[in-house]
């Protein structure tokens, strides 16, 4: 059985520093650009949340740090999707965005798996990122993040095949599962688990609980881990945030979860 909380402590992510513009999609020559002469520096090293970083462009290409003039440049949407932002650009106005585009609630918007699979609607505050959360953990097939508060909330599914386990294994054996797997994982210490909740997700059983603990040591998370069960897959909806903001924001979480829906295939 896989463990899967060998990356949890790597998916919570830090602030972002500011990056100087690079690799956005859509940038053509204009009378802005201006020829300098800079240096491709590859003795310098990328760590992302204490973990080894390769910044990569949408083909898998390398993208080696630049220096010019004293100062080290960074390709902006690899690094910092790296950290859970999503990145945008405006061809017509020339503007690069970090984060959502806007914060109104209001604005919710359906967001669709990879693979077509299944569907979540978020509110306006959120943002979806698979790319960032799949590079913290490969399992994760679906990603977001909130920005509405200081500290972020963040969201990652992960899908398995129901043939993976045994004919006779049900939703709360497969719940069991993972719990014992994270129990048994040193990374979260202090750990503590809410009375399990039956849930039924656009038709579908599951089970939701509430996990707390301490990340190195210093950092009080809450996992708000929904699971369920379909016709041919098991599911882990995964949200986590601070403690406190947990406690304050769990209904809002809560809606987003029973969004869920797996889509015909």
């Amino acid at each position: 059985m896989k463990t899967f909380f060998k990356s949890k402590k790597a998916m919570f992510l830090g602030a972002l520093a500011i990056f100087t513009l690079g690799n956005v999609s859509g940038v053509s020559a204009s009378s802005t650009l201006k020829e300098i002469t800079a240096y491709l520096d590859g003795s310098i090293r990328i760590v992302v949340n204490g973990l080894p970083f390769t910044a990569k462009d949408s083909d898998g290409k390398v993208l080696t740090p630049i220096n010019y003039e004293g100062n080290t440049y960074l390709p902006l949407r690899s690094v910092a999707e790296a950290t859970g932002l999503h990145v945008g650009w405006d061809e017509a106005t020339r503007t690069a965005t970090l984060g959502a585009l806007g914060n109104n609630e209001s604005e919710s918007h359906v967001e669709v798996s990879a693979d077509k699979s299944f569907e979540f609607t978020l509110p306006g505050t959120w943002i979806r990122n698979d790319k960032g959360m799949n590079i913290k953990n490969p399992e994760i097939a679906f990603g977001a993040i909130s920005i509405k508060s200081d500290v972020p909330i963040y969201m990652g599914v992960i899908p398995e095949s129901k043939s993976l386990y045994s004919d006779i294994t049900r939703l709360e054996d497969y719940q069991k599962i993972i719990i014992d797997n994270l129990k048994s994982n040193e990374i979260m210490t202090n750990f503590k688990q809410s009375p399990v909740t039956d849930l039924t997700l656009n038709g579908n059983p599951a089970k939701q609980v509430v996990l707390q603990g301490t990340l190195s040591n210093s950092i009080n998370v809450s996992f708000l881990y929904t699971f369920v069960e379909t016709n041919n897959r098991y599911y882990q909806i995964i949200c986590w945030t601070s403690d406190k903001l947990m406690v304050d924001l769990k209904e809002d979480v809560t809606k987003i979860v029973s969004s869920f829906k797996e889509m015909k295939r």
